[in-house]
């Protein structure tokens, strides 16, 4: 036979019976609070008096033994996926233009097929406005043109023409002069003979005389023409000719190239009202190209009725068989990047192998709230079949730096930061010894030691956990940005840290506590990278005045007793900031680009 549990049978009871089911539900209610209120006052010291040694250090101590092992280095961050082949499609419009028709997003498109049309209204008024100007500078073209050439006719017409004509009619006039003076001389000289012999009187030799001075005086003048006509006046008018030829010529040669000018204006317009209509330049699959702005956001939006400037790209046709990762890489590890480093990728459920092909020199533009983190962009070839893999894919991208062999590591968490040196505890029969270290390279979890511990040690992971303010009492009074601290992070997923002198990598300042470096998400804030207790209490009172905390805030949000400052227990509990931000008294960092 079935028998009913204990909480079925309270029930069965309970509805039986309603006074005394009300009578057992009140006495455990009370019962209840008596074990809470009890527990509450004196659990503590019943626990402390069951086990003297819960509360002690050694019972928070956790070791890890120190040995040797292969160190596996990589950067791991997420990439965004591109292909590494691109036809852009701009805007090719003088002084851009309008989106009157574009293509959907991502539609497959054959070459030579219509993706796009802008606005055309602006450039056919100014072809229409233009092909009059162009007329009217024809017009003057073809005048000017039949202007040098009558001037050049003009030239030749009195070289070869008028000035022989003028020299043939003064040479005409010389000759009759001559033969005029001859026959005047002639007749002088009959008249003479006949006045001698009593035949002439002297009136007739007289007049005769006048006739041969006559004759004298017209042939100087016509020789004096004909040495004025060649020495001046053929000289004269050849160049005045010359120069109105020259000066017409000019003048059309001014005008043809103002007729060339306005032509190649209105082919330009008629370019400009052809480039209205895009086509795609080969086959391939359309996306919309959106540029990002300082703040992250897309400066402009592609879309019907959107303004285009000229030369902005509209649309990429990316060749999708050759696709790559664009992986933002943290300034602290730049260096550790290069080019022909292997790189293992994961694209949804899918793995690739890949190359690092370049690395910026330049980072790259960060939004207005993290202008202070630098990041580079690396390009990572994808090998291999890319069929599938479109851009704007997120990649989880990991890059082999470096693959050490028989090397001696320790967790990170077991390193202590103490401004620029490194130190850990190991565990020995006298308790907790202090070791300087000499760091090497590291990855999320352990870093390799050169120098400072030794094969098979315990070493403490957790130094803070153990050591408590023991340890905030010997810090030294140093000041860390929080920039700083979060360089010398390694406590997160994205690799090693930054690169210190003697090839030490700088690890978190936490001392330990699960590996969570500066401003890695879940924390209780004692990993941020805002600056030590130690370093910020000036008067080492042991607690933080608002002249040594000078946050807005911080000293109300903290202060947890009411008493106006910010004890060192206060400050270690101080609650964590979210991943994206928060002030630098709130606790917990930024995240870095690789922190996941």
């Amino acid at each position: 036979m079935h028998r009913p549990s204990n909480f079925q049978r309270l029930s069965i009871c309970a509805t039986d019976h309603p006074r005394r089911g009300n009578a057992v539900v009140v006495t455990l209610a009370v019962l209840a609070i008596l074990i809470a209120v009890g527990a509450y006052f004196f659990g503590p010291d019943l626990l402390s008096r069951i086990d003297p040694g819960r509360n002690s250090a050694d019972s928070k101590a956790m070791t890890h033994t120190v040995r040797r092992e292969n160190l596996v280095v990589t950067v791991t961050d997420d990439g965004e996926l591109q292909s590494a082949s691109n036809v852009d499609v701009k805007c090719e419009i003088a002084g851009g233009s309008t989106i009157l028709w574009i293509i959907d997003d991502g539609t497959v498109v054959e070459a030579n097929q219509k993706i796009v049309e802008l606005d055309a209204s602006g450039i056919e008024e100014q072809l229409a406005a233009q092909t009059g100007v162009y007329e009217k500078a024809l017009a003057a073209q073809i005048k000017a043109t039949e202007d040098a050439a009558a001037a050049d006719i003009a030239v030749k017409e009195y070289v070869e023409g008028t000035y022989l004509k003028d020299l043939q009619e003064v040479e005409s006039l010389i000759t009759i002069a001559q033969e005029n003076m001859r026959s005047a001389q002639n007749v002088l000289d009959h008249t003479d003979r006949m006045a001698r012999k009593g035949f002439a009187t002297p009136l007739q030799v007289e007049a005769d005389g006048f006739a041969v001075k006559r004759a004298r005086l017209d042939l100087d003048f016509a020789q004096t023409s004909k040495q004025v006509l060649e020495k001046f006046t053929r000289e004269k008018t050849t160049r005045g000719l010359q120069a109105t030829r020259d000066a017409a010529q000019a003048l059309a040669r001014s005008e043809l190239a103002a007729v060339q000018l306005e032509k190649a204006k209105l082919d330009k317009l008629t370019k400009q009202l052809e480039k209205c209509i895009i086509y795609a330049p080969k086959a391939g699959m359309v996306v919309y190209y959106a540029e990002q702005s300082r703040y992250g956001s897309s400066n402009s939006q592609i879309e019907e009725g959107s303004p285009v400037r000229e030369r902005q790209t509209i649309i990429q046709l990316p060749d999708l068989t050759q696709m790559q990762a664009k992986v933002p890489v943290h300034e602290s590890k730049v260096e550790q990047v290069q080019a022909g480093q292997r790189v293992y990728l994961k694209v949804l459920d899918r793995e690739f192998q890949g190359t690092v092909t370049s690395i910026a020199n330049q980072p790259a533009a960060k939004s207005f709230f993290s202008a202070k983190v630098k990041e580079y962009p690396a390009e990572v070839r994808i090998e291999g079949d890319c069929e599938g893999l479109r851009p704007g894919m997120t990649a989880e991208v990991e890059i082999l730096i470096a693959n050490l062999e028989n090397v001696l590591t320790i967790p990170v968490s077991a390193v202590v930061v103490k401004g620029e040196q490194f130190f850990g505890f190991v565990q020995t029969p006298e308790g907790p010894q202090k070791r300087d270290l000499l760091l090497g390279l590291s990855n999320d979890k352990f870093v390799e030691v050169k120098d400072g511990v030794a094969e098979g040690e315990e070493i403490l992971m957790n130094p803070r956990a153990v050591l408590g303010d023991e340890l905030n009492s010997k810090q030294e009074d140093e000041k860390e940005d929080e920039s700083a601290a979060v360089k010398t992070r390694f406590g997160d997923s994205s690799g090693s840290p930054a690169p210190q002198p003697g090839g030490a990598a700088k690890p978190s300042s936490d001392g330990g506590r699960g590996g969570s470096g500066p401003g890695a998400s879940g924390g209780n804030g004692s990993g941020s990278g805002a600056p030590s207790f130690a370093s910020m209490d000036k008067n080492s009172d042991g607690k933080l005045t608002s002249d040594e905390i000078t946050w807005p805030g911080a000293i109300d949000r903290l202060d947890k007793d009411g008493d106006g400052a910010v004890s060192a227990t206060e400050w270690k509990n101080r609650p964590a900031r979210p991943a994206s931000g928060g002030n630098p008294g709130s606790g917990g960092g930024r995240p870095e680009s690789g922190a996941r």
